[in-house]
């Protein structure tokens, strides 16, 4: 099962918030990229939304 991965930037634009804060929130809740490829940082749908709801 291939999980949908995307950096910050593709979550914050699907997501509707801006991708600094985003990034800040990933950040201050401690989530790790599910994957990384190069220096790009990937996230799963679920670490996506833990960071958008840490912004509220």
């Amino acid at each position: 099962m291939a999980e949908d991965l995307k950096t910050a930037a593709a979550w914050a634009k699907d997501l509707g918030v801006a991708e600094k804060k985003l990034k800040e929130a990933l950040k201050a809740a401690g989530i790790e990229p599910d994957a990384k490829k190069g220096v790009c940082a990937y996230y799963s749908k679920a670490s996506a939304e833990k960071a958008k709801k840490a912004l509220k």
